[in-house]
């Protein structure tokens, strides 16, 4: 059975929705009025052995706040159904059924969003850097006995050439993945605030 303190989403979304609050909390820009969902399809809802419906994720933007909602659309009294979640509350987002969630799949999908909500590049990248920084007590010392002082050291580790501001597809994609493997790291050390 998959640990749920190291799948992608529970990592990252909580990580994403602190970013996005600073982000909006030092004037980033940002089109209001604009909805853009996300899907994440995780499951398949069964009866009798048999394929009835989807289990999806919803993540959505709702006055500047990041949320998640689990639906089924084959039945409303399914027990996957959930009410809207705050994203930045990682112990909620641990509690939603991910599934069968496909980790690279999940990035690039993320890495997609961000880029349809056409936020400032610099700005949201510096947000996500100082929340990581903050949410984490420094220096983090990981399970090997590495120490990092901030966030943008561990970020650099062993950085992929390509992975260039002027290629924000793979720079941004390396980000996220960065981001939660750091706070999956600072959960397992105990030092996630």
């Amino acid at each position: 059975m998959t640990d749920l303190d190291e799948i992608y989403p529970v990592n990252t979304l909580p990580a994403l929705s602190w970013a996005l609050d600073l982000y909006f909390k030092a004037g980033g820009k940002f089109k209001d009025g604009k909805t853009i969902e996300l899907i994440f399809p995780v499951s398949d809802h069964k009866e009798m052995m048999r394929k009835k419906g989807t289990h999806e994720i919803f993540m959505f933007m709702s006055k500047r706040k990041l949320h998640l909602k689990a639906r089924c659309d084959f039945s409303k009294e399914c027990s996957f159904n959930s009410e809207r979640l705050d994203a930045s509350d990682r112990e909620a987002v641990k509690l939603l059924d991910w599934g069968e969630a496909d980790s690279r799949t999940f990035i690039k999908a993320v890495r997609k969003w961000i880029q349809r909500l056409d936020l400032d590049f610099v700005t949201f990248i510096r947000a996500l850097n100082t929340v990581c920084d903050r949410r984490v007590e420094l220096p983090l010392t990981t399970k090997w006995g590495r120490t990092f002082k901030k966030f943008d050291e561990y970020r650099r580790n062993k950085w992929p050439e390509d992975a260039t501001p002027d290629n924000r597809e793979v720079f941004l994609e390396e980000v996220l993945v960065r981001v939660a493997f750091w706070i999956q790291t600072a959960h397992k050390a105990k030092a996630l605030k």
